[in-house]
């Protein structure tokens, strides 16, 4: 029993790490990041709890690294927490088998980050008008959108079956 949930925290802290040191190739262009990929591909390999304990450490990883840690660091995660869970419920779908079919979905995923951290920016801060702030955001939104979409699609063709391959025993049932 040790050993297994040794193997599961190790798990959890290599992807994160990995999810981390993906973040780093891909800084220099705005928003354009693979780890909401990831995070999807952690979800449908592992499930929804390995997901979000990937992205919370991950999360927190990234605001140390680039100013620290906020409000915008819970809106970051509860924003993502509510992405891995729609995720979660597509993939109960028998839609979902379809490669294509995930990739757009992964990518109006990812362009829906914004507004769901658009959403709770507004309400925090009282900001007046939540519809100019979004829209400030939607280049970015289309960037993400773009980055979650390709990466997903090169994750799930290479490095999910690397991961049934190698660590099966974490895995939540074969897609």
């Amino acid at each position: 029993m040790a050993n297994s949930t040794a193997k599961r925290l190790t798990f959890i802290a290599l992807m994160a790490a990995l999810a981390s040191l993906g973040s780093l190739l891909t800084i220099f262009l705005p928003n354009f990041s693979m780890v909401l990929a990831f995070f999807l591909l952690i979800t449908t390999f592992a499930g929804y709890k390995y997901g979000g304990s990937v992205m919370i450490i991950t999360i927190l990883i990234s605001n140390f690294r680039t100013g620290g840690l906020g409000p915008w660091t819970l809106f970051q995660i509860w924003s993502y927490l509510l992405i891995l869970l729609l995720w979660q419920l597509f993939r109960m779908t028998k839609i979902s088998q379809k490669t294509w079919i995930q990739v757009l979905i992964a990518a109006a995923l990812g362009f829906s980050f914004g507004f769901w951290n658009a959403i709770m920016n507004v309400a925090f801060y009282h900001l007046p008008n939540f519809l100019v702030y979004y829209l400030q955001g939607v280049y970015f939104d289309l960037s993400l959108c773009v980055a979650t979409g390709i990466f997903y699609w090169l994750f799930q063709r290479y490095l999910l079956p690397i991961l049934f391959k190698k660590v099966p025993e974490i895995a939540k049932r074969r897609s």
